[in-house]
């Protein structure tokens, strides 16, 4: 024998690798089937208890609070309050739809449009902000940066 031979752990009989196996196999069955239930009672809790209805359901009695214009987009009933929850929870705004339907303040006349200066700002709902006020809009900020 030589100074330099190390002896070597034996590997472990596959009885005990299939032993193990089968204990931790069985309890991410039930872990992920605990998780499963979990989430089921949750969504059926938040659903039955209308903590996260949305404002303009489309169920015949409530129908979309609003109408598609091709050329425009989504127009709302004029002089209409409209309720939007910001976290779906507790917090909400108010907003208060101007004489064509959209959700800012109301347009100016004719006479003062051809003095003044037009900016065309084009977006999605970021720019629709329907949970801010409208005193926080990015076209009133503007305006009064301008």
């Amino acid at each position: 024998m030589t100074d330099d031979f190390v002896p070597t752990a034996l590997p472990p009989s596959t009885h005990i690798v299939r032993r193990i196996l089968r204990i931790v196999g069985w309890n991410l069955v039930f872990i992920l089937a605990g998780l499963l239930l979990i989430g089921i009672a949750g969504e059926a809790y938040f659903r039955f208890s209308g903590r996260f209805e949305r404002v303009g359901s489309s169920s015949a009695d409530k129908p979309y609070p609003w109408r598609f214009v091709p050329s425009v987009g989504l127009l709302r009933p004029s002089h209409t309050d409209l309720v939007f929850h910001t976290n779906a929870l507790e917090i909400r705004t108010v907003q208060r739809t101007n004489s064509l339907g959209f959700m800012d303040r109301e347009p100016i006349e004719p006479a003062r449009a051809a003095e003044s200066c037009h900016i065309s700002i084009i977006g999605d709902s970021f720019v629709e902000a329907k949970e801010v006020p409208v005193s926080d809009k990015v076209q009133v900020r503007l305006e009064e940066a301008a």
